[in-house]
């Protein structure tokens, strides 16, 4: 929890009892972890707010067939289906005519749905949602649509309106839904981010000969333990 809040004071409340349950953790995590892991640490102007290795991940996945190549043909292939990749995504933006990517605007029409446990208290373009938890403690958030803000601080970390923010914009009529999202969604700046090209290339066969000036052999293999 520590390190999906978005607000400093809960991750100060979360914080407080890894402590108490284990004080030396402090020592440790500035030592070893002193890079912001907590989303209540994050900079607003990043819009994102991934805390685990989910990119990790896919990339992973997405190289597993190839992991196994010599280090240049690895590279090569990695090139190529970066260049094939690329493609594909232009071919995409062409098709879209939308302003923010439809993935984007599905997402947070899912996350209308069972809304209906949160007040709305209306002061022109701002508002104060208000709740109760699963433990029934009472909560409280103010939302400008404005500003594009929420106390809750999910909207300016991740740039996409939070949960508060949608409970207000749902009572609204004839407004766009687009326009409460940050300009990092937009299919324009999809379309900037793979207007570059990757150069294309012959194979090794073709490739300039360079002389090292040296011999570069393998490295010699050493015995491990154990039977042979």
């Amino acid at each position: 929890p520590a390190a999906r809040v978005y607000r400093h004071e809960r991750f100060d409340f979360h914080f407080g009892q890894i402590i108490d349950a284990c004080p030396d953790v402090v020592g440790y995590l500035n030592e070893h972890h002193n890079h912001l892991w907590s989303r209540s640490m994050f900079s607003t102007e990043i819009k994102c707010d991934y805390v685990n290795n989910n990119l990790d991940e896919c990339f992973n996945s997405w190289i597993k067939n190839i992991k196994d190549l010599p280090v240049v043909d690895l590279i090569d292939r990695l090139r190529q289906m970066t260049m094939e990749l690329w493609e594909k995504r232009r071919k995409i933006a062409d098709k879209l005519s939308c302003n923010i990517l439809p993935v984007i605007i599905s997402e947070l029409k899912a996350k209308t749905k069972g809304l209906g446990y949160m007040s709305v208290c209306k002061n022109r373009h701002k508002a104060e949602i208000f709740g109760n938890y699963k433990d029934l403690t009472p909560w409280r958030h103010v939302v400008d649509l404005h500003e594009h803000t929420c106390t809750c601080r999910a909207w300016e970390i991740t740039g996409k309106p939070c949960r508060h923010a949608l409970a207000f914009i749902q009572t609204e009529r004839n407004i766009d839904l687009d326009s409460f999202v940050h300009d990092y969604y937009s299919v324009e700046r999809f379309k900037i981010a793979y207007s570059g090209t990757i150069p294309t290339m012959t194979d090794k066969s073709q490739w300039p000969k360079v002389s090292l000036g040296f011999k570069l052999r393998p490295p010699k293999l050493k015995i491990g333990p154990g039977r042979k």
